[in-house]
């Protein structure tokens, strides 16, 4: 196990997910920034995930333990060996995963004579389950304090009986300078042959295919569009999830096969986004959107619903167009109206570009840090 050095402040940072999502990426994002800000801390992960490389590439301290389901008493008991060892004080849950283990783990340090804060990041907007667990889960004064990604999921907190005095609102963040650089003529031209895209207005959207980002009703409104005439366009759908055969099918009887392009999970979102002309996100739930942010800074306009959080990061008729969840006729018709209006497109993405400077991931940071520094100060 790695040692943390004598510090002022000490942080434990919990999320096992295997996958690479948003909740991933606004974990690396944080702990990079509290690296910068000299805060002694560890990031605690599942081995081989991808979060475990990419904290290992940027030298970030890290340390393993698989930790397969909520219930893991015996990786709970390692975590808390490590806690009490370099005195920790504050477990950050970037999960609901982690959220349940770092519950164990700060049983287990209390009886040992140890005692942390507990902070739990809450990204998702819809509520907790109603069942019993999930009640002891989220109500139990053990959680010190919980951060909400937009004002949405903290509504949601509330609605379900969480004081108002323990959520703070920190909206998620990125890393605006992955976008400052235009696409070279070269990789535009190698990704107009791998797509087979030529003179195409080209939509995409970045999400996982799964059941709340609603790519369905998105195939749905491609579809609308095969009735109207228009320039040439093509879709994308770019990210991969359990969904992905039933959306390819659902495509397929669609007839939208010569227009909509399933990718599949890529390691060159930013250049993807660059190549694109449109972004479109179709969720019925949405925390806040990170995707979103990211399309903001490569200068997209946007088509998306109104689904959680989405509307307090996109500002209608001037960043983008929004429509209420699970509406394909709507959706269709502001996709259609962006893929005719090009000097529409350009001026959105002008705004957007200067806008989602107000979600840098050093603001993000420097939010969660006002709380750490506030639990361990009172």
């Amino acid at each position: 196990m790695p040692r943390l050095r004598p510090s002022p402040m000490r942080i434990a940072h919990l999320n096992f997910a295997r996958s690479w999502r948003g909740g991933e990426q606004q974990t690396l994002y944080l702990a990079r920034f509290l690296q910068q800000q000299n805060v002694q801390q560890i990031v605690i992960v599942y081995p081989g995930s991808e979060l475990e490389k990419r904290c290992q590439q940027e030298e970030l301290p890290v340390f393993s333990i698989a930790a397969r389901h909520e219930l893991s008493l015996f990786s709970a008991i390692r975590i808390a060996r490590l806690i009490i060892r370099d005195k920790i004080q504050l477990v950050h849950a970037h999960s609901a995963q982690a959220h349940a283990i770092a519950l164990l783990v700060k049983r287990l340090c209390r009886l040992r004579g140890h005692e942390v804060r507990l902070v739990v990041s809450r990204r998702v907007d819809f509520h907790a389950n109603k069942n019993f667990l999930s009640r002891r889960k989220y109500l139990t004064p053990l959680v010190d304090a919980y951060i909400a990604i937009s004002n949405k999921v903290k509504q949601i907190l509330l609605a379900d009986g969480i004081p108002e005095n323990k959520i703070s609102i920190a909206y998620s963040g990125i890393d605006i300078a992955r976008f400052s650089a235009p696409l070279s003529a070269t990789r535009k031209k190698d990704l107009r042959r791998e797509f087979k895209v030529t003179k195409h207005i080209t939509i995409g959207n970045v999400a996982a295919l799964s059941d709340h980002k609603d790519q369905a009703t998105l195939l749905k409104a491609a579809a609308l569009l095969l009735e109207q005439k228009l320039p040439p366009w093509k879709l994308f759908i770019i990210g991969d999830g359990e969904l992905r055969g039933e959306l390819e099918t659902l495509a397929g009887k669609l007839k939208l096969q010569q227009q909509v392009i399933f990718t599949g999970f890529r390691q060159d979102i930013p250049d993807l986004l660059r190549f694109l002309d449109i972004f479109v996100m179709s969720s019925k739930e949405e925390g806040l959107g990170t995707s979103l942010l990211d399309a903001m800074a490569a200068g997209l306009p946007i088509v998306a619903t109104r689904g959680g959080g989405i509307p307090e990061i996109v500002v209608h008729h001037k960043g983008g167009l929004l429509s209420p969840v699970q509406e394909p006729t709507a959706l269709a018709g502001n996709l259609a109206r962006l893929i005719k209006e090009p000097t529409l497109r350009r001026k959105m993405g002008a705004f957007n570009k200067k806008h989602v400077e107000n979600f840098h991931y050093e603001k993000t940071g420097a939010t969660t840090l006002q709380v750490y520094r506030r639990l361990l100060q009172s």
